[in-house]
């Protein structure tokens, strides 16, 4: 990794643990650059700016759970709705502190609608691709709408399921896949 590299993952390393702690809306520039042990000048090199910053935070977590998702799919034999399934086996793997983040961030997603642009492109190109799949648009959209809910619950420390619940839920899901997706290639034949 060069060194610029490395730094510009150090500064986004410190942001997050600033966001974890202390919340978006009270991240400086000051308190990353001092958590990342730069100065606030080599901070500015990489992101000249607190939106700059927060965009290479919210586009870090995407490019994270895409990579996630092709790692599942490398596990998940070809044919119709996989990328729904790997959709749903990455919502399955829980981490907390991702969650954390994500509660923080989302207040600042919220105040900056910037920072929603590439959400919500991740978020309509997912529902294009799902709901294409041949177990037919209502059915991948009521999957997918159940899988984000989990995900926001989860996130907003709301949710009412123990991991065991948690764990039958997401299997359902899979299982429905399936199940609509034998229904869908019995009605072709």
């Amino acid at each position: 990794m060069s060194p610029r590299a490395s730094s510009y993952d150090n500064i986004i390393d410190a942001a997050e643990a600033v966001v974890i702690e202390a919340g978006a809306s009270h991240m400086t520039l000051d308190a990353v650059a001092a958590k990342a042990g730069v100065s606030k000048g080599g901070l500015l090199h990489h992101f000249p700016n607190k939106v700059s910053l927060l965009m290479a935070m919210v586009q870090r977590q995407i490019k994270i759970h895409q990579d996630a998702r092709k790692k599942i799919l490398k596990n998940i034999p070809k044919g119709p709705s996989r990328e729904l399934k790997s959709f749903i086996i990455d919502a399955q793997n829980k981490d907390p502190m991702h969650n954390r983040l994500g509660a923080s961030m989302s207040a600042a997603v919220a105040h900056d609608p910037r920072l929603n642009e590439p959400i919500r492109k991740v978020v309509r190109d997912n529902y294009i691709k799902f709901t294409a799949s041949s177990i037919g648009f209502e059915k991948a959209a009521i999957i997918t709408l159940a899988v984000d809910g989990m995900r926001l619950q989860e996130m907003l420390s709301i949710s009412p399921f123990d991991d065991e619940q948690r764990s039958r839920i997401f299997d359902e899901l899979l299982r429905l896949v399936d199940e609509f997706q034998e229904t869908k290639n019995k009605a072709q034949k």
